[in-house]
């Protein structure tokens, strides 16, 4: 069973739905978009390029439209399967699961996987999408995770400085605390492109006209655990201000048998900050390098 609805209001969804379809029909690279079945309800996919399957899952926040930049870097040597998270702002059902609810989106992935290729996909989460991916149920249909900024594995890190960011954000949604959000959010070594308010414009309609989600807690160990035997590498930046290398790394060597991935300079944004960042961590995990070690 899912909540009835994530947005404030039958416009504020429009105006995020519209944002999100408008985004997408601007993309140049080919690409096609599909709606699957799901028990969460209706799922959107957009899917493009060709190769290996990766089926990347975006954090709490964002959702397909976001990820074009990133979705460009990994198409050359892949398909890209970008999944918008049903109760998150997109274009997916807009019910969060109301019980259980760790556990439902694990099955969710492992319904999507089935339905959008025909072999199995590397699932590539980003933040909740990363817990998303470790509450799922190995087997044949996912051949490895990369997680980055990985919720699920331990408790977000949350400190006065978020506070004063995030409240002036919720409370009064405008560019200038959106922006504010992002940097903290962001490492030291992004650099943001000159001119590209997508960012900021995105968080401020998600501020606007919907409820957002806190992090989830982290994972019971059996159901990381249940990960050991499939190639798994795990990467957080220097700079997270959520989940830094000393948060992740102790649960990592416990749970899955391996190191983390310190990216120097990198915020909890990392494949926004960088749409290089994911083609490496994917290239790292084909040549071996993903746990078990």
């Amino acid at each position: 069973m899912t909540s009835p609805t994530i947005y404030t209001s039958p416009a504020g969804e429009r105006r995020i739905r519209d944002w999100c379809r408008d985004r997408l029909r601007s993309w140049t690279t080919p690409h096609r978009t599909r709606t699957l079945e799901t028990g969460l309800g209706s799922t959107t996919v957009v899917v493009a390029g060709r190769g290996p399957g990766v089926l990347l899952l975006p954090g709490t926040n964002f959702c397909a439209a976001t990820l074009l930049e990133v979705a460009d870097a990994l198409v050359p040597d892949h398909e890209v399967i970008m999944a918008d998270l049903p109760g998150q702002p997109g274009l997916s059902a807009p019910g969060r699961p109301r019980r259980g609810r760790m556990a439902a989106y694990g099955r969710w992935v492992v319904e999507v996987a089935g339905q959008v290729s025909d072999g199995p996909v590397t699932v590539v989460g980003h933040s909740l999408g990363a817990a998303v991916a470790l509450a799922a149920r190995p087997g044949p249909l996912i051949d490895g995770l990369v997680l980055v900024s990985p919720a699920g594995l331990s408790r977000a890190r949350l400190t006065p400085a978020l506070l004063g960011v995030t409240l002036p954000w919720l409370v009064a949604p405008t560019i200038g605390h959106s922006e504010a959000l992002l940097r903290y959010m962001s490492g030291r070594a992004h650099v943001p492109r000159d001119g590209d308010r997508m960012p900021a414009e995105w968080m401020t309609l998600v501020a606007r006209h919907s409820r957002t989600s806190l992090a989830p807690a982290p994972l019971p160990a059996s159901v990381v655990r249940r990960w050991e035997g499939t190639p798994v590498v795990v990467a957080t930046g220097t700079d997270d201000r959520f989940y830094p290398p000393a948060r992740v790394g102790g649960p990592v060597r416990a749970l899955l048998g391996g190191e983390t991935v310190a990216v120097p300079g990198m915020g909890h944004l990392g494949p926004h900050e960088d749409p290089e960042l994911l083609p490496a961590l994917l290239g790292r995990l084909r040549a071996g390098n993903g746990m078990p070690r």
